[in-house]
């Protein structure tokens, strides 16, 4: 709402641009709602039958964080791994043997053992999750298993399956790693994972029934929906997809469908089942692309150019849709060497679509050379609701980008009854751009309006109004928007948000006399003429040009106490703004730092030295290290825990830094609590009361104890605060009277001091921090470093490697 107390509705979202056409559409890379991609897919046109041949010989690859590639072997027995592309040698990869040799006494027994089928060959190969292998296996016949593999922590372990797993994918939250199974009728969770340790019963005791309470086992089975074959099983965030072949499939004509669930659905929950479209290549993998979007793998044609089509087809699956729509966007691969081995995606932690090449590994990109239809015609599909009745409608506010040659026009229908507004569609002038980023006060627009796009990109208004008649005013309570976009076919118009105000502030309404006021109402499209707009219409649109420049002005300058609050003071402003108050921030601060910061400076100014204002400041430092209690600046008068039971003396410790509330009394413990002697006493009282040591002996050791404790603290770093010890020495000086010496100690565990040595529990309140890795000279054993496995295949000859080297196009 403005200064004159018009409101706007705000348009910003796939779900606001929702309509039925296909024209225009939401692009979620750009958050912009733009014309729709019309590249033209080169996707492969092999055979049918050629391509289920393709899928048999298949061979699905890995790859891990250190630019190491997996495979099954030729054989489909093992687990093989090369370091490097193009691969000179194939190793094995090895995990620790089950628990049935972990007792074994022979060392050559305790070897890693290679990762192969108990029985039979391996099926499918997936990598996700924490790190997690999984290796489907069969027989053919009655045999059927999962072998999962961790290559952190290298161990591997089996269970039996009830059916033959075709297909195996672990979930991307590595918190989670559960694997799903897919059968040829049946789909499959399996979850569990193996003890950290060798458990060791004893007979002389009671031992559980079962040693692992979460063993390697299949959770849950659910059945399929008919199908004429299975071809690729994904997930996204939200859904498992599975990808197969519809019953009236033929090899002339192949017809594929998807399987959908939610990841969170309940075991006994169906499947959503969305229809892909006719005259699409038969996929042999396939990949999530976000969004609710799926890129399909088809191999690639043979013959003397095998490259020459070698798109993916993107396959989006809408909400309102029963059917799967191709979208027009070309998703280029390289070829491969070898056209087998290039027949599935290239698996890896993250879920991003892979593909071999000859080149080996690389990341799939949309091509970013588009071509869009010449022009789009789009009615939104919920109308806007001003939730009064015969609303003049104001304006329109557009953060867009509108290219050269092209343009985007708008029109509106509006009536007091949503389900029968007039038919008449009534076109609004052309959107003009401003000098402005953002009609809000201080706001910045949606849109980029810097350097080269400042001409066609930034905030464009337009005056909602009719095109002819005497009174050329658009009324209704809803408003329902057309909007008509044209490209030049290699460029379109992006709209990022869009605002529609509403009631119009009229000035000729609100000052002038009322026989300038306008008497007419507008008339309905059959009686429309081509008229001129009698002087009251004219006048009115005239003073709204004026209202709607100087509006915003009148905005800022009612909003001027923003740039005097430090919460929502535009970033420009911060410096002056510290100026003002007497202090300076660091350019290297965050920004949310330099607002509390400010935000702060009067409790700091009058609590400047004190130990409250020592709090305070260091938790604005720290980010909320105080207030989390990772941080703790300690009074060394304090540091004596005499919670001892005395009348008279109140004993709440309830901000106490050792003890946080808890001693409520110490006298039950023969310990530094319970006093039992006069020196005792005497370094009390000189805590509590040092005027009553009246006696030459009592005052003479006040005297000494507060040269030993007064004017010291220590502040204490616990466990992830460490890092911040630099920013903590840097403030100190600034901070600290000059006559308190002080110093900094650190805590490799984190714990209330007061609390963690009575207890013998850790009362640290946060998620415990991760183990460091083992350092030569700086570990000491048993102080929690711990020894880290890559999540490699070949930890042997696992290096770091640069993680846009797994991204390159």
């Amino acid at each position: 709402m403005n200064s004159n107390g018009t409101r706007f509705l705000l348009l910003d979202g796939a779900a606001d641009f929702h309509n039925t056409s296909r024209q225009c559409s939401w692009d979620h890379e750009q958050r912009a709602f733009t014309l729709t991609r019309q590249d033209a897919p080169r996707l492969p046109r092999l055979a049918a039958a050629r391509a289920r041949e393709r899928l048999l010989a298949a061979t699905p690859w890995m790859l891990d964080e250190h630019g190491q590639l997996g495979r099954l072997s030729d054989d489909g027995l093992r687990l093989e791994c090369a370091p490097s592309w193009p691969p000179r040698t194939w190793q094995p990869v090895r995990a620790t043997l089950d628990e049935t040799h972990a007792d074994a006494s022979a060392l050559e027994v305790l070897v890693l053992d290679p990762v192969d089928a108990p029985a039979g060959r391996f099926t499918d190969l997936a990598f996700g999750g924490s790190g997690l292998v999984v290796l489907p296996w069969s027989d053919g016949g009655v045999q059927h298993g999962l072998t999962a593999v961790h290559l952190r922590r290298r161990w591997q372990a089996r269970c039996a399956l009830p059916f033959a797993p075709r297909r195996a994918w672990v979930e991307a939250a590595s918190g989670t790693d559960r694997v799903w199974l897919l059968g040829e009728t049946q789909l499959g969770l399996a979850v569990g994972a193996p003890l950290p340790q060798p458990y060791r019963g004893r007979p002389e005791r009671f031992e559980p029934l079962q040693t692992n309470p979460d063993p390697l086992r299949l959770a849950w089975t659910l059945a399929l929906p008919p199908h004429g074959g299975l071809l690729g099983l994904c997930t996204d965030e939200d859904h498992l997809f599975v990808l197969g072949e519809t019953p009236d499939s033929t090899a002339d004509a192949p017809r594929m469908q998807i399987f959908m669930r939610a990841l969170g659905a309940a075991p006994g929950e169906g499947f959503d089942i969305r229809r892909l479209p006719d005259g699409l290549p038969l996929a042999t993998d396939l990949a999530a692309a976000g969004e609710g979007r799926l890129l399909l793998l088809p191999p690639i044609d043979e013959g003397a150019e095998p490259g020459t089509r070698r798109d993916c087809p993107l396959i989006s699956l809408r909400e309102d849709a029963p059917t799967a729509e191709l979208v027009p966007e070309r998703w280029p691969r390289r070829p491969a060497a070898a056209l087998p081995a290039a027949d599935r995606f290239v698996r890896h932690r993250d879920g991003r679509p892979r593909a071999l090449s000859a080149d080996g590994p690389v990341r799939l990109y949309r091509l970013a050379q588009a071509r869009f239809a010449p022009n789009g015609t789009v009615t939104l599909s919920t109308p806007l609701d001003s939730a009064m009745p015969d609303t003049l409608w104001d304006r329109i506010f557009i953060d867009a980008c509108i290219p050269p040659g092209c343009r985007i026009d708008f029109a509106v229908q509006a009536g007091d009854d949503r389900e029968n507004l007039p038919a008449e569609w009534i076109a609004q002038p052309q959107p003009v751009l401003t000098a402005v980023s953002s009609e809000l006060p201080f706001a910045s627009g949606r849109a980029p309006g810097s350097g080269d796009h400042a001409d066609r990109s930034g905030l464009f208004e337009l005056l909602i109004q009719r095109a002819s008649g005497a009174v050329r005013e658009v009324r209704g309570r809803y408003l329902r928007l057309r909007i008509t976009m044209h490209g030049d076919g290699r460029h379109s118009p992006a709209i990022f948000a869009l605002r529609v105000q509403y009631p119009r502030f009229s000035w000729q309404t609100h000052y002038l006399p009322e026989h300038f006021q306008q008497q007419e109402r507008p008339l309905a499209s059959a009686e429309a003429n081509q008229a001129e707009a009698n002087g009251a219409d004219f006048r009115e649109r005239l003073l709204a040009s004026f209202e709607g420049l100087l509006t915003p002005i009148e905005d800022r300058i009612a909003a001027a106490e923003i740039l005097l609050d430090p919460a929502v003071a535009p970033v420009a402003h911060l410096p002056g703004l510290a100026a003002m108050l007497g202090t300076t921030l660091p350019p290297h601060w965050p920004e949310a730092r330099r607002r509390r910061w400010l935000g702060a400076q009067g409790m700091l100014q009058q609590s400047h030295g004190s130990y409250r204002g020592l709090l305070l400041a260091l938790d604005i430092l720290t980010d909320g290290a105080v207030a989390r209690g990772a941080v703790i600046p300690v009074e060394h008068f304090r540091l004596r825990r005499t919670m001892a039971t005395i009348l008279g003396v109140d004993m709440d410790d309830r901000d106490h830094p050792l003890t946080l509330g808890t001693g409520l009394s110490g006298n039950s413990l023969v310990g530094d609590s319970l006093i039992l002697s006069d020196d005792l006493a005497r370094e009390f009282l000189a805590l509590f009361a040092p005027e009553v040591a009246e006696a030459k002996g009592e005052a003479a050791v006040v005297e000494r104890f507060f040269e030993e404790a007064a004017r010291r603290m220590t502040v204490i770093l616990h466990g992830p605060a460490r890092r911040l010890a630099a920013v903590v020495r840097d403030a100190l000086p600034a901070l600290v009277p000059a006559t308190v010496q002080w110093a900094i100690r650190s805590s490799e565990h984190p714990f209330v001091p007061g609390l963690s040595p009575l207890l013998g529990i850790d009362t640290w309140l946060e998620a415990s921090p991760p183990a460091r890795p083992v350092v030569l000279d700086r570990t000491r054993l048993g102080r929690g470093d711990l020894l880290h496995n890559p999540v490699a295949l070949d930890p042997e000859h696992a290096v770091p490697i640069d993680a846009t080297v797994l991204d390159a196009p």
